[in-house]
């Protein structure tokens, strides 16, 4: 049992109180420290994720509560780095943070294979040491200057300065306390810290990941699921499901603009596009805090609604007892050009269809059976036709066509042969030939069978559509290899012929520029490397050593214009190389000068 053990200060780290203890108590070395405080001499000093925990916490006086869950969680980074962490993960972490050894829980989190790094030395803001000394009478080190992409302190703004304690370096046994050796009370302001748009933001950044510290925001089982919701009702959304990824993307990068540079790993690469999918790994919670700034930064704009309500909406069958009662569920949205037509099928079945804004009677697509039941009645009551239709308060020509449908022996002048083009065609006939085609042509899709019989095909899908669909061959969706793509070989080859690209582009005469759109031509895959950036790190930075400067591809050109002039045993001098070599009025300074070398070289050679 330890007999002292320092007060923790306010958002205090760890690893700066046990640099405390270790400082208080003039311990004669860092093994004698580590002995003391967790009984062995092998546990390393962590200033983020502190691990052998429960040793430690037996040591200190029950009367601290000091327990090993209250020391991970409330003075480590422990809660920054699981919030967003599934519940399970979170609790293997602890556990693993509380007995140790921890070596895998960085793999576990997602911190080893991130981009995003933590701070290369402990960080420090001068104007909160300064308060320190004055209270405490000592500094130490606060875990919300320690986050990676805090940049500023989130309670001063101002700029954090690098001390002298290497996080990576140096004995990692040892725990350095904070003071005016390695915090220079004065430390140099980058050039940054007078931009208040660039201060303003990464202050706002630090304030978001200061508070999931000591508040752990609410978790979703899907946070690519809710991602993707929140940006598609801030107007990021292509169709009903989709974003539209390439808007997403330059809408973060643009918020994110003034500060891209001053965090690295932070802002670059295809994440916002990773955001809105399922995660299918750990995402650094960096990532999360800039997503979050993002989404609060866009008020939701309030959804469509629905072209024709949300119902349930009205039955015009006079037929039926429910007549003008909103009784219709079943609805189905049709977009012809810049009309929004409304199809409306009621259990009785009557279908009507309307068009939206549209101020004209629902035009009638079906009766249903109701009509022919009354028809048939009043026929057999020897009612004449406008009898009929003054009853059904419908047409007289309507009357005359269904009657002449059912077969019926009707008191009236019966339809016309010469009329036989507007009757209704014989239902079990089209039927019949949709069927036999089926049979002939058993191999043929419902889209080749349509294209053979169009008109038959045209009026089951308006007035027989349920069966249509059960009388038609299945569809045929497109099967998908279950073979995984290799993505580290195919970086691998994908780099060795971005370099052979390279060497035949710059073979090319006139010369061409080594640009990363020239170089996927010549691959024959056009803008394919910018979406897949996360997967071909190799070939990325095959990129960037082939590709070529504006000003580079500039003197390139030169020295072809130069060798060319040669050729042609005409003077090199510095308008023929410009005009040769396509180079405008007023180039770069590197550029100008070495068009100017060739001028004083040719005049030295005329001498």
């Amino acid at each position: 049992m330890l007999a002292y053990f320092p007060e923790i200060y306010p958002d205090e780290l760890l690893y700066s109180a046990l640099a405390r203890y270790h400082r208080h108590v003039c311990s004669k070395s860092p093994k004698h420290t580590l002995y003391d405080l967790f009984g062995e001499t092998g546990v390393r000093a962590t200033a983020g994720l502190q691990s052998h925990v429960a040793a430690l916490s037996q040591r200190i006086p029950a009367d601290r509560g000091l327990g090993p869950e209250r020391l991970t969680k409330d003075f480590t980074l422990y809660r920054y780095y699981t919030a967003f962490e599934p519940k399970s993960v979170g609790q293997s972490v602890l556990a693993s943070l509380t007995d140790g050894p921890a070596d895998a829980v960085h793999v576990r989190l997602g911190i080893a294979a991130s981009a995003i790094s933590a701070p290369a030395y402990l960080r420090y803001c001068p104007i909160c040491l300064g308060e320190m000394l004055s209270r405490y009478g000592e500094g130490y080190w606060r875990r919300s200057h320690q986050l990676p992409g805090v940049l500023v302190c989130p309670e001063h703004g101002a700029a954090l300065a690098d001390s002298a304690v290497s996080q990576g370096a140096g004995n990692q046994h040892e725990f350095i306390a904070a003071d005016q050796k390695n915090c220079s009370p004065v430390a140099a302001l980058p050039s940054w810290a007078s931009s208040p748009r660039q201060v303003t933001l990464l202050q706002e950044i630090a304030k978001r990941s200061a508070a999931l510290l000591d508040h752990p925001p609410v978790r979703f089982r899907d946070w690519g699921a809710y991602y993707r919701s929140a940006v598609i009702d801030r107007g990021f959304g292509k169709g009903k499901e989709n974003v539209a990824q390439n808007l997403l993307r330059e809408a973060i990068l643009s918020l994110f603009e003034p500060v891209i540079d001053l965090i690295p790993g932070g802002l670059g690469g295809d994440w916002p596009t990773a955001m809105v999918r399922k995660h299918r790994k750990a995402f650094h919670p960096l990532r999360h805090v800039l997503f979050q700034i993002f989404l609060d930064k866009r008020s939701p704009q309030r959804r469509t609604a629905p072209p024709f309500g949300k119902g349930p909406w009205p039955c015009f069958n006079r037929l039926a007892d429910h007549y003008g009662q909103d009784v219709i569920h079943e609805i189905t949205v049709r977009h012809e050009q810049d009309r929004v037509i409304g199809r409306f099928s009621c259990a009785c079945g009557f279908v009507y269809s309307r068009e939206m804004g549209s101020r004209s009677s629902p035009r009638i697509l079906d009766f249903g059976p109701l009509l022919d039941d009354q028809i048939r009645q009043k026929v057999a009551e020897g009612l004449g036709l406008r009898a009929v239709a003054g009853y059904l308060a419908i047409d007289p020509g309507t009357v005359r066509l269904h009657a002449s449908r059912l077969g019926l022996n009707v008191p009236w002048k019966p339809l016309a042969a010469r009329h036989s083009r507007t009757s209704v065609p014989d239902r079990d006939g089209i039927r019949t030939r949709w069927l036999d085609m089926q049979q002939n042509y058993a191999d043929l899709s419902r889209r080749r069978l349509a294209l053979l019989l169009p008109k038959e095909h045209s009026w089951l899908y308006r007035h027989d559509r349920e069966w249509l669909e059960q009388h038609s061959p299945t569809a045929l969706h497109k099967k998908w290899s279950d073979r995984r793509v290799d993505w580290e070989a195919l970086d691998r080859s994908t780099a060795i012929q971005l370099r052979k690209a390279a060497r035949e582009i710059t073979r090319e005469v006139p010369p061409q520029r080594i640009t990363q759109a020239a170089l996927e031509r010549k691959l024959g895959r056009p803008r394919w490397m910018s979406k897949r950036q996360a997967k071909l790190p190799k070939s990325i930075g095959v990129l960037g050593e082939v590709t070529e400067t504006i000003d580079a591809f500039r003197l390139r050109r030169i020295a072809w214009a130069v060798a060319e002039l040669d050729r042609q045993a005409l003077p090199v001098r510095s308008w023929r190389v410009r005009r040769l070599a396509g180079l405008p009025s007023i180039a770069s300074p590197s550029v100008e000068t070495a068009l100017a070398a060739l001028e004083i070289m040719a005049g030295s050679s005329e001498v």
